[in-house]
């Protein structure tokens, strides 16, 4: 075989084995989840939409438009209930918030001068574990210290912002939706926020992941179970059980697939480069 042909096998392996990397992070631990819910959509996975969606829960109407429940009407337990609600909701926005944290955070090389919005956010949560339960939400230092650190995706220029700011922002959030590890944290948000929004979200029913099971490529199964699976009728509770079981078996087939199909390119091209 020609040099050139073993030079161009070792730049198509070193391409592919780039290319997959974020891939085998997203594959090396198998998730199936079990839950019931009352309506499942059928729309398919849109980045930008998808984030728009994720940052308008920190709207301050959010809740009111959607039809939450304000606790601050309801007695107890209703309350609580509504509490935990809108407290599901607000995690979603918090995780992919934390996600975008940590790419600024690799990306800060200037420590002499960092990014402002790092030093907010460390503030923010040093002011939350300092002052929780007792965070009272119009402190105007809560209020300064609460501001998304993720670029909005509004189409309108607020106050602070000019047709520049605005075009440097669009183009950061087209960064994000190419970056492997945030849009797989989006895309999990997502999942989990249809999952809140097919149920009854104006009656305080949340949906429950009655069934959970973790597998791992070093051999670790972990399988969760929801206390409240073991309350309901023997039909109900054996069919979820029997559907989960399924979905495991389904799930992992194609996962082992998916992990032998990549090693054996790798595979076949590692040979062809060493000949």
């Amino acid at each position: 075989m020609s040099n050139q042909i073993k030079e161009q096998a070792r730049d198509l392996l070193g391409k592919i084995v780039s290319s997959v990397h974020g891939l085998v992070d997203d594959i090396t631990a198998l998730e199936v989840n079990t839950m019931v819910v009352e309506q499942i959509t059928g729309a398919k996975f849109n980045a930008w939409q998808a984030y728009e969606e994720i940052y308008s829960i920190k709207d301050k109407d959010y809740f009111h438009v959607k039809g939450i429940p304000n606790p601050d009407k309801l007695p107890e337990p209703e309350k609580t209930q509504a509490y935990e609600l809108q407290k599901l909701y607000k995690s979603l926005f918090s995780q992919l918030e934390k996600e975008y944290f940590y790419i600024l955070l690799e990306k800060s090389t200037d420590t002499t001068n960092p990014d402002p919005r790092i030093i907010r956010y460390q503030e923010r949560l040093k002011y939350e574990v300092e002052n929780d339960p007792n965070i009272l939400p119009e402190d105007p230092v809560y209020i300064k210290l609460a501001r998304p650190i993720l670029p909005a995706p509004t189409p309108v220029a607020d106050e602070e912002d000019n047709q520049k700011n605005l075009q440097q922002r669009w183009k950061e959030i087209e960064q994000l939706l190419n970056n492997g590890k945030f849009i797989r944290t989006l895309r999990k948000m997502s999942e989990l926020k249809a999952a809140l929004d097919g149920g009854h979200i104006n009656s305080l029913d949340i949906d429950i992941i009655y069934a959970q099971t973790v597998m791992q490529l070093d051999g670790d199964i972990i399988s969760r179970y929801h206390k409240k699976l073991f309350q309901l009728p023997e039909v109900d509770r054996d069919l979820i059980l029997k559907i989960h079981n399924e979905g495991i078996v389904a799930g992992e087939k194609q996962w082992r697939g998916t992990l032998e199909f990549l090693i054996g390119i790798i595979q076949n091209i590692a040979k062809l480069s060493q000949q």
